[in-house]
């Protein structure tokens, strides 16, 4: 009798934890909109509940949700943007969705569950990172639009439309909705964070009038010019006079990029500074 009690007692213990599977998704707004005439607040059961059927209707445990785009005030809106929000949707303004996959999993070992929502093309350029993680024991799940072309070559997937056009209501989803913890700013479970500024805000309003300031763009730009190899020590490039904020930190840089090329004899793109992090505080 105490060995089947034992044995029970293990038995469930593994079963909850099966049923306590983290899960994060990762959704490209840009390259996968919210269909016009859908209640953005949908997003998140129907989110779930593709996640609960692909376990057989099992709920995981922490579930984190977030949306990405390099335009977030234009895609999806602001009024969109809130509505999310408050449905416990993450936003961050990035270029790419690869940093937030690759930090979670460092944070969270298998097993666990990855979906990456997004294009076709950014989903083939993370092949064989889906398949590295898939071989650690991940469950990775992909989502894109139907007009894009079938991957065959890739792991699980189902297209966006059909992800928001279920309707089925007979599933409960019980998964627990969480903030995902942000390894590259170290403010703590805020759900609104820009990847070009390094900059987590601590209300929406802060978040919104952040990507609407000087500061934010021109960190947009200085992204820019490190791809396109715009010499920044030569003033003719900076756009000067545009603003206060603007000249601020391009003359900060343009100065200690023209120490680094003295020193060194060659453009050397230098780390940010602490008064250009500093500088994000300009909202």
């Amino acid at each position: 009798m105490l060995v089947e009690e034992e044995t029970n007692k293990y038995e469930n213990m593994a079963t909850q934890q099966e049923d306590e599977e983290k899960a994060l998704v990762i959704w490209s707004i840009i390259n996968c909109p919210i269909p016009d005439g859908l209640d953005p607040c949908l997003v998140v059961p129907r989110i779930q509940t593709a996640l609960e059927k692909s376990r057989r209707g099992r709920p995981y445990g922490p579930l984190s949700i977030t949306a990405i785009s390099n335009n977030l005030t234009e895609i999806p809106g602001e009024d969109v943007m809130r509505k999310l929000s408050s449905a416990g949707i993450s936003l961050k303004h990035a270029h790419r969705v690869s940093t937030d996959m690759y930090q979670w999993a460092r944070r969270n070992p298998p097993p666990a569950t990855i979906m990456v929502i997004s294009g076709h093309v950014e989903l083939e350029c993370l092949a064989s990172t889906f398949s590295g993680l898939k071989n650690k024991g991940y469950r990775i799940l992909l989502t894109y639009p139907q007009r894009d072309p079938v991957l065959a070559s890739l792991p699980k997937h189902c297209f966006w439309e059909t992800l928001l056009s279920d309707t089925d209501n007979n599933l409960e989803t019980t998964t627990r909705l969480v903030f995902p913890y942000r390894l590259d700013h170290g403010t703590g479970e805020l759900p609104w964070s820009c990847s070009v500024c390094h900059y987590d805000a601590p209300t929406f309003e802060d978040f919104t009038k952040h990507l609407k300031c000087e500061t934010h763009a021109y960190f947009e730009w200085d992204m820019y010019a490190s791809k396109n190899n715009v010499d920044r020590t030569n003033p003719a490039n900076l756009q000067l006079g545009r603003s206060p904020e603007w000249d601020l930190l391009a003359k900060e840089s343009m100065l200690y990029r023209s120490a680094i090329r003295k020193q060194r004899g060659a453009f050397a793109p230098p780390k940010r500074s602490k008064m250009w992090v500093d500088a994000t505080t300009f909202k």
